[in-house]
């Protein structure tokens, strides 16, 4: 069983949850529907949440809001972001903006109803923006006691570094999975060392990369599906690293979460490596 993982000060499950599938992905649940699967989250002891300002609009923070109780909101690290926008609704687009960045912060602090956003996000560098800008934003919302730690999301280790030299980054959310490795160069060893947790996002890919022949006959010989060997691989080989799958059920969600009773050989894990 791996052992619970530390992000902003606290120890959660291993697996966290994505947020974003509730809204991003069609068929879009209820509001009843995605409220219980939130519930059910909280209730198998979820303890880290990811979302955005931007997924459904606001919809997927105000769904949080409503799902858990006070008590849950202090227990379980609510991580949301802000720096995206979602022009005519559809298209995304950043705004790194600062004056941009604090009108998303109190919008999101209300849908969610907290009194300070325990970890707050950058969703991605806007570059029509001076970097250090946007981050002295995060830093005064800090300062003022409005959000407690600062992550970022979609930034390279460069990025990462310029970052530091303003604030504390304590979480960074990219894109990785197993065939989609570009930051095992750099970045992943930089936040190993250096224990920031890793938020890897679409950590299940594609459809297609769970229909992968290799990774479905290592599940069949391990018994187990091939949605918690991609998922169990990425913790295996990186122990800050707490995957963050979306989803739109229960039942899937349990599954993801039994990934972290999945022990891989050292074998297992070059060979899941070799198969992208």
């Amino acid at each position: 069983m791996i052992e619970p993982r530390a992000i902003a000060g606290r120890k959660v499950f291993p697996i966290g949850l994505g947020a974003m599938a509730v809204d991003e992905y069609k068929p879009k649940p209820s509001d009843n529907d995605a409220i219980s699967l939130l519930r059910h989250a909280a209730e198998q002891g979820i303890g880290l949440i990811d979302t955005a300002d931007v997924y459904g609009l606001g919809r997927n923070e105000r769904l949080i809001g409503e799902a858990l109780t006070a008590e849950e909101k202090n227990k379980i690290v609510i991580a949301t972001k802000a720096g995206c926008t979602r022009p005519d609704g559809f298209r995304w687009d950043t705004d790194g903006r600062p004056e941009h960045i604090k009108e998303a912060f109190e919008e999101s602090i209300k849908r969610l109803g907290l009194k300070q956003i325990y970890l707050y996000q950058l969703h991605a560098p806007d570059h029509r923006v001076a970097f250090k800008e946007t981050i002295k934003a995060f830093k005064e919302l800090q300062d003022e006691k409005l959000i407690k730690f600062i992550g970022l999301c979609n930034v390279s280790l460069q990025e990462l570094q310029e970052a530091q030299k303003i604030i504390e980054v304590v979480s960074v959310q990219n894109h990785y999975n197993l065939a989609f490795k570009a930051d095992e160069a750099e970045l992943l060893p930089y936040l190993t060392k250096n224990r920031i947790a890793f938020m890897p996002y679409f950590p299940l890919g594609s459809g297609r990369l769970l229909k992968h022949p290799g990774l479905i006959k290592i599940g069949k010989e391990l018994g187990a599906a091939p949605s918690q060997l991609a998922l169990s691989w990425i913790l295996h080989k990186w122990d800050t690293a707490i995957p963050i799958p979306g989803t739109r059920s229960s039942l899937h969600l349990e599954e993801n979460m039994k990934a972290a009773e999945i022990e891989l050989e050292e074998k297992t894990i070059k060979e899941l490596d070799s198969l992208y």
